[in-house]
């Protein structure tokens, strides 16, 4: 009998740190991450919108997000990531020459006829 109670308290404490530690950690990794997001900050909302911070109201936990001069304003919840280095390209990020998006434009065209 005890062996069957050690083994219940070895699986659960095992599930424990599987499975809801790491959770934790990301919780507050993000909350840390919104608490710390000021105006100038580059995000990327959970809906996909990117956009520049153009400020932060922490008391009614929103922020107004600047998107090509188009102000809107989101709950602190929906920023997904984070980016304070601005224009830089992310790993991500692939980037087209130019030609090659000329080429694809002529393709698109002459398809079009």
């Amino acid at each position: 009998m005890n062996a069957n109670i050690l083994i219940l308290v070895v699986f659960i404490a095992a599930m424990y740190f599987i499975m809801i530690r790491p959770q934790q950690k990301a919780q507050k990794k993000r909350q840390a991450m919104i608490n710390d997001v000021q105006p100038g900050a580059q995000i990327v909302t959970i809906g996909g919108m990117h956009g520049t911070v153009a400020s932060v109201n922490k008391e009614a936990r929103t922020f107004e997000l600047d998107a090509e001069g188009i102000i809107l304003v989101f709950e602190l919840s929906a920023i997904r990531q984070v980016s304070k280095e601005g224009n830089k390209v992310s790993a991500e990020t692939t980037v087209v020459p130019e030609t090659e998006t000329k080429a694809i434009e002529e393709d698109t065209t002459s398809e079009d006829k």
